[in-house]
C-alpha cells in the first residue's frame, strides 16, 4: 500500500509541476514575449491538466482548463501554417498574409486580456479540490478504460460509415484525451505503455487531416498562391485519416481489457497482434497513398 501511496503522490506532484510550466508560459505571454514554443508549451499542459482532472473525477474544472485551450486554438493554427508555409516553400506573399493574421490575433487576445483570464482559471480550477486514495485511483482507472472502450467503439462505426472531417475530428479529440489520461497513468501498476504510443500514432493520422483542412480554408479565404499545393497535402491526409477507424480494433481490446494485455504479457499471440497494430499505424503518417 505504501508504494501505491507514493504513486498518488508521485501524480499529484506532477500535477503541480505541469500547473508551474504553465504558470510560466503564460508569465512570458504576458510580457509580451510570444514565441511559438511558448503558446504550444502553455496549450499541452492545459490539456494534460485537464486529462488528470477528468482522470480524478474534476469534470467541472476539467471543462474549464479546456475552454482554455480552445481560447488558444485559432492563434496556434495560424502559428503552425507560418511553419509549414515556410517548409514548404511557399511564396513571401503568402507567409506575409499569415503574419499578418497572427498579429490581428495577438492584438485581438491582448485587447479581450485572454492570457490573464486564462491565468485566474489556472489558479482556481487546475488542482484537486480533495485528495483521493490509491485504490481509487486505480478502479477509476480501471472504469474509465470500460467507459472509453465502449465509446470509441461508437465514434470508430460513426467514421466508418460516414467518414466525414467533423466525425474524425471528434475521433481524433476522444484518441487525444484518453492519450493524455494514460499518461498519467504511465507511472502506476496498472500503465499500459504500448498503448500510449498506438493512441499517439493515431492521434497524429488525424492531427494531420485536421491541419490540412484548417490550412485549405484559410488558403483559400486568404487567395495564397500555394492553395493547390495545400490541396494536394490536404487530400493525402484525408485518405490516411479516412483509413484509420478500421485499424483500431486492438485498441478498443487494449482498453477494454479484452485479449489484448499490454503489461509483462507472455502471449505470443499478443505480440503478434501488438506488432500487427503497431506496422498497420506505423503507415499512416509515413506512406500517403497517392
Amino acid at each position: 500500500m505504501n508504494v501505491m501511496q507514493n504513486e498518488v503522490k508521485e501524480t499529484h506532484e506532477w500535477a503541480a509541476r505541469c500547473r508551474s510550466v504553465v504558470q510560466r508560459a503564460l508569465d512570458c505571454l504576458l510580457a509580451g514575449r510570444r514565441r511559438q514554443k511558448t503558446l504550444h508549451r502553455l496549450r499541452t499542459h492545459l490539456r494534460r491538466l485537464q486529462a488528470y482532472l477528468e482522470l480524478m473525477g474534476e469534470a467541472r474544472n476539467a471543462q474549464i482548463m479546456a475552454k482554455c485551450v480552445s481560447r488558444l486554438s485559432s492563434l496556434r493554427t495560424l502559428q503552425v501554417m507560418e511553419r509549414y508555409l515556410t517548409q514548404l516553400g511557399a511564396p513571401s506573399s503568402d507567409v506575409r498574409k499569415v503574419k499578418d493574421c497572427i498579429r490581428r490575433r495577438q492584438a485581438k487576445l491582448d485587447r479581450k486580456q485572454i492570457y490573464r483570464k486564462i491565468d485566474r482559471c489556472v489558479r482556481h480550477h487546475a488542482l484537486l479540490s480533495t485528495q483521493v486514495s490509491a485504490n481509487w485511483m486505480a478502479e477509476r482507472m480501471e472504469r474509465l478504460r470500460r467507459e472509453h472502450a465502449a465509446a470509441l467503439q461508437e465514434l470508430i462505426e460513426k467514421a466508418m460509415s460516414n467518414p466525414r472531417r467533423k466525425t474524425l475530428h471528434v475521433l481524433r479529440l476522444k484518441i487525444k484525451s484518453i492519450r493524455y489520461q494514460e499518461e498519467w497513468a504511465l507511472s502506476q501498476a496498472y500503465a499500459k505503455p504500448s498503448l500510449v504510443s498506438w493512441l499517439e500514432r493515431a492521434q497524429s493520422v488525424l492531427g494531420d487531416y485536421e491541419e490540412r483542412a484548417q490550412f485549405r480554408k484559410l488558403a483559400r479565404a486568404l487567395d495564397l498562391q500555394s492553395y493547390p499545393t495545400i490541396v494536394k497535402d490536404w487530400r493525402r491526409a484525408r485518405a490516411c485519416a479516412r483509413a484509420l477507424p478500421g485499424q483500431l480494433t486492438e485498441i478498443i481490446e487494449a482498453l477494454a481489457g479484452r485479449r489484448l494485455r499490454l503489461v509483462e504479457s507472455k502471449s505470443p499471440s499478443t505480440h503478434a497482434t501488438a506488432r500487427s497494430l503497431g506496422r498497420a499505424l506505423s503507415r499512416g503518417p509515413l506512406h500517403f497513398p497517392s
